[in-house]
């Protein structure tokens, strides 16, 4: 519970969480209604729904780290990139979620995926995924982007 009043903190002061995940967009006032009442537990009607991502793409290695906006979240949420379990997911209020992409299957050729939610109590979908789309790597960006990473030149012809 710590790390995730540290996530929330972080985020509203307009400072990046360690680890470099990016900064949520637009947070409002997480965990509070519009009256500023805590937000009471979902009735048996409503089922967690994401409205926005922070990021949209990603490398097919996976990693990226992505903020989901929305509403309904609960802890036991489970976040499906396709049918592959996110990594690193937490819970931060009943309207945010973090997590980590995992990888696409297939480093070798770009897709674009399903994001949603699973309850891992009822087994209830989200109804409105979000796409994400994975970026295929080919060898010069990859050699390249080890060359910047190491501050180093790469010869290309």
């Amino acid at each position: 519970m710590g790390a995730s009043v540290t996530l929330v903190a972080a985020a509203a002061s307009g400072a990046a969480p360690s680890g470099d995940v990016p900064r949520p967009p637009s947070l409002r006032s997480c965990g509070e209604g519009d009256a500023g009442l805590p937000i009471s537990p979902l009735s048996p009607s409503e089922v967690a729904e994401v409205g926005r991502l922070s990021c949209d793409r990603g490398p097919c290695t996976g990693g990226t780290a992505v903020w989901l906006q929305g509403e309904h979240f609960t802890p036991e949420l489970l976040v499906l990139f396709g049918d592959v379990p996110a990594k690193e997911v937490s819970y931060v209020c009943p309207e945010l979620l973090t997590c980590v992409a995992p990888p696409s299957g297939d480093d070798e050729r770009s897709r674009t995926v399903d994001v949603r939610l699973v309850s891992a109590v009822s087994g209830r979908a989200s109804r409105r995924p979000l796409p994400f789309h994975y970026r295929a790597q080919s060898a010069a960006s990859s050699a390249s982007a080890a060359a910047a990473a190491a501050g180093g030149w790469l010869r290309t012809s």
